[in-house]
């Protein structure tokens, strides 16, 4: 049985992350992180879906593609937080952290509290950004690292990504 304190836990990891992540358990398992994280994102998509109903351009919410875009958002947010915290867990090792993947994936999965508030017009940016920084505090707890060294590791994991991306576009495989 997982014990989610949704509201409580979102709540602690926006306005105490420190806190927050020093008193995260490092282990007992994924499943309390990933259902945390799919609340998350299906927020998200949820909201902006009914803010933004042409940006799918699918002829409004009688389509039956909105639903599978509502659906399949949360599976898709998912699967880049796994890829955000393996990314992230093998560069914060590289700089001599000291954390478990476990925990890893649990800071990033919980920085996700921010992801339900990308909806907002004109401030979901400034979340996104927040979410960089709950990154990086994570990293610094669970990693035992300086807050420098954690801002780098996020700061390269986001340029690996770019780099990847411009390689797969540039390749025409896109």
């Amino acid at each position: 049985m997982i014990n989610l304190d949704y509201i409580g836990t979102w709540k602690e990891v926006m306005k105490s992350p420190s806190h927050f992540y020093s008193k995260m358990p490092r282990t007992g398992g994924y499943a309390a992180p990933i259902l945390f994280a799919v609340v998350n994102v299906a927020i998200y998509s949820l909201f902006y879906l009914l803010f933004n109903p042409g940006a799918y351009d699918i002829g409004g919410f009688s389509s039956p593609m909105i639903f599978a875009v509502a659906l399949l958002a949360p599976v898709v947010g998912v699967v880049a937080l796994f890829l955000d915290a393996t990314l992230i867990h093998i560069i914060q090792k590289v700089f001599g952290g000291k954390g478990n993947y476990e925990g890893t994936l649990r800071f990033v999965f919980y920085a996700s509290a921010a992801t339900s508030l990308l909806w907002i017009p004109l401030a979901g940016g400034i979340f996104g950004v927040y979410q960089l920084y709950l990154y990086v505090v994570g990293g610094r707890v669970v990693h035992e690292v300086s807050l420098e060294r954690s801002a780098l590791a996020v700061f390269l994991s986001i340029l690996l990504v770019i780099v990847f991306i411009m390689l797969v576009s540039s390749s025409g495989f896109v």
